[in-house]
C-alpha cells in the first residue's frame, strides 16, 4: 500500500493475523491485539505480506466528535491528547493480554452497532470509542514517559497525569480547580508535590510550557505574535510578551528575527 494521509484520526486494531505499518517511526511488525494510532495528517501505510491474512478494524474520527462542554467528552479529549503525545514518538501501541481481550470485545461491539444500526447506534459507537481510548491509557504496557522542566523523569503518577493534561490542553484556560477535579490530592499537597517533582510551581510550569509552544510557532509559522499568544493559551498580549522574555531572554519578535537571521547567515 502506498503511503497516504487524511484529515481524520485513524485507529487500527489488529484482530487476528499479522502485518506491517510504515509511519514516521519506520517499518514495524503488527501482532494480534496491537493498536496503531495515526493522528490526522500523519503520513503512513499499512499492509500485509503474502501468505499473512489479517483481520483489522479501522476507526476514523474527527477530534470535533468530542465536545469540551460535556464532562465525559472532555475527559475523552484528555485521554486522546495523551495518546497523541505518545504517537509523536511511536504509532504502534502494544497491549497486554487483558488489554487485547478488552480491545477485541469493544471493537466487535462497535462493528455490531454499525452493522445493525438500531436507534442510538451512533451514540453507542461513540461511547465504545471512549472505552477503547481508556483501555489503551490504563493498560500496563502503555507507557508515555513524562519529564519535568529539568529533564528528569517524573516518579509520581498523579503529577505525570497532570503534566500530560497540560501538554494536551495548554491552549485552553486551565485553573488549579480543573486539575484537582481529576487529581486526588488536596490543594496544598498538590502544590508541594508538583514543585518537588518538576522543580517549578504550577503557574511557572504552565507558563514555560506555553512559551515553548509559542517559540515553535514563531519559528515555524508566519502567524502574528497576537495570534500565537492566543493559540498558546495567553489571553493578554502584554502578559505573553513578559512571560516569553522571562523564559527565553528575548521578546517574541526578537526571537523570530534572530531565527530569520540564522537561516540567512548560519552561525558557525
Amino acid at each position: 500500500m502506498h503511503k497516504h494521509r487524511h484529515s481524520l484520526h485513524e485507529i487500527v486494531y489488529s484482530f487476528e493475523g499479522a502485518g506491517f505499518q510504515n509511519s514516521t517511526s519506520g517499518e514495524e511488525k503488527i501482532h494480534q491485539g496491537d493498536i496503531i494510532f495515526y493522528p490526522s495528517a500523519q503520513e503512513h501505510s499499512l499492509y500485509c505480506k503474502r501468505g499473512q491474512i489479517s483481520r483489522i478494524y479501522q476507526i476514523y474520527f474527527d477530534q470535533e466528535l468530542f465536545s469540551e462542554s460535556v464532562n465525559v467528552e472532555k475527559d475523552a479529549l484528555y485521554v486522546l491528547g495523551q495518546i497523541k503525545i505518545y504517537a509523536r514518538r511511536r504509532s504502534l501501541i502494544s497491549l497486554s493480554g487483558i488489554g487485547s481481550e478488552r480491545g477485541d470485545k469493544i471493537c466487535e461491539s462497535m462493528l455490531w452497532e454499525f452493522q445493525n444500526r438500531y436507534r442510538g447506534y451512533s451514540w453507542a459507537i461513540k461511547h465504545k470509542l471512549i472505552e477503547l481510548l481508556i483501555t489503551v491509557l490504563r493498560d500496563k504496557k502503555f507507557k508515555a514517559p513524562v519529564k519535568g522542566s529539568m529533564g528528569q523523569p517524573l516518579s509520581n503518577s498523579h503529577i505525570q497525569d497532570v503534566c500530560m493534561y497540560l501538554e494536551a490542553d495548554y491552549m485552553n484556560p486551565i485553573t488549579i480547580q480543573d486539575v484537582l477535579e481529576f487529581c486526588p490530592l488536596s490543594r496544598s499537597h498538590f502544590h508541594a508535590l508538583f514543585k518537588q517533582e518538576t522543580g517549578k510551581t504550577f503557574t511557572q510550569y504552565l507558563n514555560e510550557l506555553r512559551c515553548r509552544k509559542a517559540e515553535e510557532l514563531l519559528i515555524t509559522t508566519k502567524d502574528s505574535v497576537l495570534t500565537i499568544s492566543l493559540q498558546c493559551g495567553f489571553n493578554n498580549l502584554s502578559h505573553f510578551c513578559h512571560s516569553f522574555k522571562a523564559v527565553h531572554g528575548v521578546s517574541p519578535r526578537e526571537c523570530r528575527v534572530r531565527k530569520s537571521l540564522t537561516d540567512v547567515m548560519p552561525v558557525k
